[in-house]
């Protein structure tokens, strides 16, 4: 689904919330995270982080991440958190970084030494290193070219084919009208 919608009509604000991000002052959001429904707006912080580890990715719009620490390392980190072995992971970590055409060269730099475009691409292949439930994703493609571009509606496609549930905000109209299933309109009233 593509929230869709002119900027200031809380698509993002529903992202960061779906997240758990921003708590809502009232409602639910309810999430299937293994066996059991869990409100995310009344949900404790444990179980909430728990809910990110493993059910709900999220690629935002820019790269927050620890300054000195490598791209590698970066995108294999939400992995190594689930107990997967280091090995499993730079290899997924490699085949991302290396399909979202981020030079090996960098690889064991840090991201915060990258042009836009490439934390951007590490930032994408961070999101997707889990095979999660559900993704959420804030303008992934924004500062990227149509080759970058057309490399992560692949990913996006790949993670829709294996049934993942995807949530996000896409101004490109040619992104929005290859990954978009259906379109949620924000902000407009009758």
């Amino acid at each position: 689904m593509v929230l869709h919608g002119h900027s200031g009509s809380g698509k993002s604000t529903l992202l960061r919330s779906l997240y758990a991000n921003y708590l809502p002052d009232e409602g639910h959001i309810h999430v299937r995270h293994g066996d059991e429904w869990v409100d995310l707006v009344q949900a404790p912080a444990r179980k909430v982080r728990d809910v990110r580890r493993t059910t709900i990715g999220w690629v935002s719009q820019f790269l927050r991440v620890i300054p000195r620490v490598p791209a590698l390392e970066v995108v294999m980190q939400p992995l190594l958190d689930l107990g997967v072995p280091r090995e499993t992971c730079a290899a997924k970590a490699a085949s991302l970084l290396t399909r979202l055409n981020v030079p090996e060269r960098l690889w064991h730099l840090a991201p915060s030494t990258f042009s836009g475009g490439e934390q951007q691409r590490v930032n994408i292949a961070r999101g997707f290193i889990v095979d999660y439930p559900i993704l959420l994703l804030d303008e992934p493609t924004a500062s990227l070219d149509a080759k970058n571009s057309a490399a992560v509606i692949e990913l996006i496609e790949e993670a829709k084919a294996r049934g993942a549930a995807i949530v996000g905000i896409f101004h490109d109209d040619a992104v929005r009208d290859r990954v978009a299933d259906r379109l949620h309109p924000m902000g407009i009233t009758a």
